[in-house]
């Protein structure tokens, strides 16, 4: 853990990202963070980590703030106020693109995570494969030892399905989460379209 610990939520404003972004980071391993028993999502800094973090948001903040002020100023030339609109559209569109594709990049990010996982899932299921087949084997030539390990084989059946189950699950979850993502970063697309396309009329 480190120096300081804030919520993950203060952090994802500090950063301008979503909570979703932050946890997922966490979850990936690329975060110090963790869900504590309070059920709130944590991220752990140390203390030259947060000390960096003030500063670029602080930086951040006056990049913003000379963005505005000269926005401002276009307002008082001829169409400017045009002009000004459509560079907060812009900017407002190039947001919800950074937003979406950094939570795309994390989701990325903790797929490879329940890849790996999966694999540990189908080695342990191989594994169970071959001990199936093995005391099945065994049953054939060995039938005094019958009763033992058919319990031992009924076991390890469920233990199978059980393995099985969760690989099922866990494939079906990422595949519908990058789906999902891929549906708001096309929606958003078009919203941009749609917004061009509306500007290019005025």
């Amino acid at each position: 853990m480190g120096d300081i610990k804030m919520k993950a939520s203060e952090y994802a404003a500090m950063m301008s990202v979503s909570l979703n972004t932050v946890k997922n980071r966490i979850k990936a391993g690329i975060l110090n963070g963790a869900k504590e028993e309070d059920g709130i999502w944590y991220v752990y800094l140390t203390s030259d980590e947060y000390e960096n973090l003030q500063n670029s948001k602080e930086k951040s903040q006056e990049r913003e703030q000379a963005i505005s002020d000269s926005i401002e100023k276009l307002k008082a030339l001829p169409d400017g106020a045009l002009i000004a609109t459509y560079i907060n559209i812009q900017r407002y569109a190039e947001f919800q693109k950074q937003e979406l594709m950094q939570e795309l990049s994390s989701l990325y990010a903790l797929l490879a995570v329940k890849e790996k996982e999966i694999e540990f899932l189908s080695k342990d299921l191989d594994r169970y494969k071959s001990k199936i087949e093995e005391l099945k084997e065994e049953n054939l030539s060995l039938s005094e030892k019958l009763k033992n390990l058919s319990k031992e084989l009924e076991d390890c059946k469920k233990e199978y399905k059980d393995l099985d189950n969760k690989y099922q699950r866990a494939d079906i979850d990422m595949k519908k989460i990058i789906l999902d993502k891929e549906k708001e970063i096309l929606e958003k697309e078009r919203e941009i379209e749609e917004l061009k396309r509306k500007l290019s009329m005025l």
